[in-house]
């Protein structure tokens, strides 16, 4: 923790009260791992909403770019593309239309169709006229190599990797690759912010698979940090009330809301 201390004490130094840390999140669409971060993701933003904004960013390393292409026939396929044309109708909606995609290609290992990205970019709420015509822009293009430049920037090229940064973007960022304990993430945070910090409780089980549309027992186990067995019996009373129902896709169980 030593080298980690005098790092964060060297970024702290350029951080005002009451700014917040800007988390760069560097992912891989079909990387499990990076699946998996977004539990932890999630976390940050409910108890340090007031002092942390988190930017998703596609990491455009010819490896990752290069999967995104095999999976596509056409523009309108490809999900690099996709994310980027997303993008440009808010933070908000892409991350939506990232969750969403993610809970489908993960899980069940769907293979990515147009069909699937206008699916899951209607339910985001995105235009699809606008994100249709975006898909094929060269300012989608422009912008996957501006990533690629932060990329080189903060010498990002695995994924995932979180970089947590001030306000003031001269100032050299702290790098966290791949999936670490919560409590390394909580502790950079509370060492960067020099104002006490009061954590907001997640929102209610029902409410929080509702807004998620479908989520792992990691993912609830990281959000809500109960003993096994009371998140279990939650979730089977939730099931009772025909609120959820549980899902399996290759032997890990998932919990899924249920539209009536």
């Amino acid at each position: 923790m030593g080298q980690l201390q005098l790092m964060v004490n060297q970024t702290r130094e350029q951080l005002s009260p009451n700014k917040k840390i800007e988390i760069y999140s560097f992912f891989d669409p079909f990387c499990k791992d990076s699946w998996k971060l977004k539990a932890t993701l999630r976390k940050l933003q409910i108890e340090y909403y007031q002092f942390v904004d988190i930017k998703q960013i596609l990491l455009p390393t010819l490896k990752v770019l290069t999967k995104c292409q095999a999976q596509s026939t056409t523009c309108d396929d490809n999900i690099a593309l996709a994310f980027k044309a997303a993008e440009l109708q808010g933070r908000k909606k892409a991350n939506l239309f990232l969750n969403f995609i993610q809970n489908e290609i993960m899980p069940k290992q769907d293979i990515i169709t147009k069909e699937l990205i206008m699916h899951c970019a209607q339910k985001a709420g995105l235009d699809i006229e606008v994100f249709t015509n975006d898909i094929r822009s060269n300012h989608v293009t422009s912008s996957l190599k501006c990533d690629q430049h932060i990329a080189n920037e903060m010498d990002v090229n695995v994924t995932p990797t979180l970089v947590f940064f001030n306000e003031n973007y001269e100032d050299e960022g702290l790098k966290v690759e791949g999936i670490h304990a919560y409590h390394i993430y909580t502790y950079i945070i509370n060492e960067l912010v020099e104002t006490p910090i009061e954590k907001k409780l997640p929102p209610t089980l029902s409410e929080y698979i509702r807004e998620q549309e479908m989520v792992s027992e990691h993912e609830l186990e990281t959000v809500y940090e109960w003993p096994h067995n009371i998140l279990m019996n939650e979730l089977r009373k939730l099931k009772l009330q025909n609120i959820i129902e549980d899902v399996y896709y290759d032997h890990d169980l998932f919990w899924r809301y249920k539209s009536l």
